[in-house]
């Protein structure tokens, strides 16, 4: 960790109990440490030491660094999910500083940890592995908290939560530890990535006029692709389906001097619950079959990967539970949204765990150069957890 102001770090630590301190050290410590998708050895260690502190039982550790971890008796009721890998630093300074800073800096109030991976999701995973340490284990009578925290979310790798789904690690409800401002939230938009290839004919780039550029010939594909969004249907609640280029790959590129013989147009399409993965590739399949019958260009379109996805209903047990929870610690009723991004616990609402989002920090800085956690928000966050664990699993019939 960077070195900081030695007041700043006290003031931000002075009205907090010892618990609450261990768990934002542990959040800092969690930042410091490098964790890019495929590099969360160092990272996954730090986790194993400080659930075993905790008092978790049969904490394992699995051959792609997912970590899993136990706490109270009876049958799997709640599965806790983060992933603790990152995104590139890219241009933040400092990204690995896990500073205190005042929260001022971005429009809140009090203090925050900044720093790469901070609100996406290293704080939050931290905030679910101590809410442990706000309960007594003993008042879980009736059923076990699975903590989970898995790799290379960020790449969409089946390593993650897939893996451990696979393996058949389960429980009756999920929660998902991504930020949320500890509103409470129901999913999020379901995506398909697809690949639009279109074809050319090679030669070397010093006669061009002896080949077909691909990347020329795939211009009037990515003209039709941006006029796409103002056709996507909208919800309510999850927001307008959008679709957008997210890469575009010649063969065989640029190392060689060589006209493309073909270009490949990657393409994200978010889309909402009145549609389906099914509908939101036909639409991508008619629209390149119009500009090639308009161009004369044929083009292929191949399914990459589909993210599921994710909603539960607003009147489901489980939200009732999650919005009591957040009430008893927070004091407000929370507001009921959805996240605009995909996070991975949509494959557990996929494999029919129920599962809702409270998380702390803001999704607005996810990925960019102000990343931070509010440090309120992540000892509540805890906090919350804590409260929706025993409401589930400790037995009692006034919970």
């Amino acid at each position: 960790m960077s070195a900081q102001a030695p007041d700043l770090a006290a003031a931000a630590l002075s009205g907090l109990d010892e618990v609450e301190r261990r768990l934002v050290r542990f959040a800092q410590r969690l930042v410091a440490t490098p964790s890019l998708p495929g590099e969360e050895a160092a990272v996954a260690d730090l986790l194993v030491a400080e659930l075993e502190t905790l008092g978790y039982r049969e904490i394992e550790r699995d051959e792609h660094g997912n970590v899993v971890a136990r706490i109270g008796s009876g049958p799997n009721r709640l599965m806790f999910n983060g992933h603790v890998d990152h995104v590139p630093p890219a241009a933040m300074d400092d990204p690995y500083g896990a500073q205190i800073v005042d929260a001022a800096a971005y429009g809140g109030s009090g203090f925050a940890i900044r720093g790469r991976g901070s609100c996406d999701m290293k704080a939050n995973v931290a905030a679910g592995a101590y809410a442990a340490a706000f309960l007594d284990p003993q008042q879980l009578r009736d059923g076990t908290y699975v903590f989970t925290a898995d790799v290379q979310e960020e790449t969409d790798s089946p390593l993650g939560v897939p893996a451990l789904l696979e393996r058949g690690i389960r429980a009756e409800y999920g929660l998902s530890g991504e930020s949320t401002q500890l509103d409470l939230y129901l999913g999020h938009r379901g995506k398909i990535q697809v690949d639009v290839t279109v074809k050319g004919r090679s030669s070397h780039a010093s006669t061009p006029e002896d080949g077909v550029n691909a990347v020329y010939r795939a211009i009037p594909f990515l003209r039709a692709l941006e006029q796409m969004p103002r056709t996507l249907p909208a919800d309510e609640l999850y927001g307008r389906g959008t679709v957008t280029v997210t890469d575009v790959r010649a063969d065989p590129g640029a190392e060689v001097a060589v006209v493309p013989s073909g270009c490949t147009i990657r393409i994200d399409r978010r889309y909402v619950p009145s549609e389906t993965p099914e509908s939101a590739l036909a639409e991508i399949r008619a629209l390149v079959e119009r500009v090639g019958r308009e161009t004369g260009t044929a083009a292929e379109v191949a399914l990459v990967n589909v993210y599921p996805l994710m909603s539960i209903p607003a009147d489901h047990p489980l939200v009732d539970a999650g919005r009591a929870a957040i009430a008893a610690v927070t004091g407000s009723e929370p507001r009921l949204k959805t996240w605009r991004f995909g996070v991975n616990a949509t494959f557990m609402g996929a494999a029919g765990i129920p599962t809702i989002g409270i998380g702390p920090g803001s999704e607005d800085f996810a990925h960019t150069r102000d990343e931070h956690v509010p440090i309120d928000q992540l000892v509540r966050a805890s906090r919350i957890y804590a409260d929706l664990i025993v409401r589930l699993c400790d037995g009692r019939s006034d919970r």
